[in-house]
């Protein structure tokens, strides 16, 4: 293999580990207190390890997206996603110009969630559209997955039940877990007997800890994605029984894993249950979205008010985020951002669904469409960001591109010979740009 696409897959790697460090550090070295109003809080333990792995992840990820650039992969993405990629950037940038002082943009504010790497990164798509990446990234991916799961059922275990206000262990590790869980699933819909079990274990742990935390979105979404496994399989093996099949043996092993847990920590998944059928008929939107709207008018979001922009919301104070990712961009980077966005991330899946994906291209354009839902709002803390979840989605996304890239070609090669001799050289050309860098 040339030393430029090994270096590409070298920087991919570390950069979902790096991320992954930086998600689960925080998490681990979190402290619970009592706020003033008797709720359980969790402040994350960001250590120096988090910051390290935080910035590692950040460099590797445009790095990578760079590199995979320069090697053709842009070309992949195909002219209306490369305009917009463009807007990202560029838009991006300027916020960050008219918002950070000198010293700031020398800081660590502008490596926060709302900064500008939080679109820079969108790189990372690039990086997705080569099949070579792929044979790594998969076991990677999967490697996390189990690892993840084992951090979560210690945290299930061996610790008193409780439930936070905000952020818990039990929610950020069923994010984690949602996501890392499904492509472990996801991907494996080929496979037969208990090899796909083992791969149901990631996503099913991922229910169990967002029944733990209360979060009714993110319960929601590990059982989607359960539903989505057995309807991809019942499609691939043209066969509803097998899809049948393959979600009642999830449902087993899930109430397996439930009776487990209900053996050693009997109180915490009884307790979690309790509190999650107290809440299905609670609102927790309505109030945010009016209080939104009360005091930002709808032109601010046509442009955005940059990072540094702060809404009132009562009982909170001035707050810069929401629980809707659409609206969170409009508010920050406005309309040129959202369409950005929204062209080089979420709606490749949406064309790639006429392709009819099989396998890990499926759980690829599923992943991306369930991300593409969770950001209207129905999963709390699903924003655009810097973390391994947005990096896993941008991968996705990339996989996307290449899809539609892929089917384009098939479709070139039933046309007349003069638009056969221009599509070849076009990838004469994206092959002459790999040679000339696989010497780097």
């Amino acid at each position: 293999m040339p030393l430029a696409y090994a270096t590409v897959i070298l920087l991919v790697v570390i950069a979902l580990c790096s991320a992954w460090i930086a998600a689960v550090v925080p998490i681990e070295q979190s402290v619970t207190h009592i706020d003033t109003e008797g709720k359980y809080v969790m402040t994350l333990g960001k250590t120096s390890l988090y910051y390290v792995a935080h910035g590692l992840a950040i460099g590797s990820v445009i790095a990578a997206g760079i590199l995979a650039a320069l090697l053709g992969g842009i070309r992949i993405l195909g002219a209306g996603a490369r305009a917009a990629l463009f807007v990202v950037m560029v838009t991006a940038a300027v916020w960050a110009y008219l918002s950070f002082t000198p010293e700031e943009i020398l800081s660590s504010i502008v490596f926060g969630a709302t900064g500008p790497f939080v679109w820079l990164t969108l790189l990372f798509v690039i990086a997705g559209t080569d099949r070579r990446v792929w044979a790594v990234v998969d076991p990677t991916i999967r490697l996390l997955a189990y690892v993840s799961t084992l951090l979560a059922f210690r945290t299930l275990l061996s610790s008193e039940y409780r439930y936070y206000a905000g952020f818990s262990p039990y929610l950020m590790y069923a994010q984690l877990l949602v996501w890392l869980g499904g492509w472990t699933l996801l991907s494996a819909t080929q496979l037969r007997g208990a090899r796909v079990l083992v791969r149901a274990i990631p996503l099913l742990t991922a229910l169990l800890m967002a029944i733990c935390s209360q979060s009714r979105s993110w319960t929601l979404l590990a059982f989607l994605l359960t539903l989505a496994f057995a309807m991809l399989r019942s499609r691939e093996r043209e066969s509803f029984a097998s899809g049948v099949n393959a979600f009642l043996a999830s449902c087993a092993l899930c109430a397996g894993a439930i009776a487990l847990v209900g053996v050693t920590s009997p109180y915490v998944l009884k307790d979690g249950m309790t509190g999650l059928a107290a809440r299905l008929e609670e609102d927790s939107r309505t109030g945010q979205y009016r209080a939104f709207f009360n005091v930002v008018p709808v032109t601010d979001l046509l442009l955005g008010r940059g990072p540094k922009g702060t809404w009132y919301w009562n009982n909170v104070g001035e707050y810069q985020f929401f629980d809707n990712g659409y609206v969170w961009t409009l508010f920050v980077g406005g309309v040129p951002m959202l369409i950005g966005y929204s062209v080089v991330l979420l709606w490749p899946s949406v064309q790639a669904l006429r392709a009819r994906p099989v396998g890990a291209d499926a759980a690829a354009v599923c992943l991306v469409l369930t991300w593409t839902l969770a950001l209207t709002g129905l999963s709390t803390f699903c924003l655009p960001s810097i973390g391994i979840n947005n990096f896993l989605v941008s991968l996705w996304a990339g996989r996307c591109h290449l899809l539609l890239a892929e089917r384009a070609w098939s479709a070139q090669a039933a046309l007349p010979l003069a638009s056969q001799r221009r599509s070849l050289g076009d990838r004469q050309q994206v092959a002459t740009n790999h040679e000339s860098l696989s010497t780097l």
